[in-house]
């Protein structure tokens, strides 16, 4: 078959589905996602889109099953926990901050 040519018996295609997982396992996703997002330099309200549209199936059960005001905390705590520790010119890297207030070097 040609791999400009649709079939829909296709046995290679990909298909997602929901698996069962243990307790925290949302949460601890919902979190790994909200990172990785500010991490790319995204602000909370560009974020709260991913979370809000039923087009993004992961992040919109989580915003369904924990709700909207849990997303935001989550998307608050992570924004300060990452900040740049370049100046501007420079190469922007984040890393978290650490417990004295400081940012942590890696």
């Amino acid at each position: 078959m040609p791999k400009d040519e649709f079939s829909e018996h296709d046995p290679m295609e990909l298909i997602a589905m929901v698996l069962p997982g243990e307790v925290g396992t949302l949460e601890e996703m919902a979190e790994c996602l909200i990172e990785e997002f500010v991490r790319l330099g995204w602000d909370e309200a560009r974020m709260m889109t991913l979370f809000c549209n039923p087009m993004f199936l992961a992040t919109h059960r989580i915003y369904r099953l924990k709700g909207e005001e849990y997303i935001r905390t989550l998307i608050r705590a992570t924004l300060q926990k990452w900040q740049p520790t370049s100046t501007p010119g420079e190469r922007r890297h984040l890393c978290p901050k650490s417990t004295t207030g400081k940012s942590a070097a890696r």
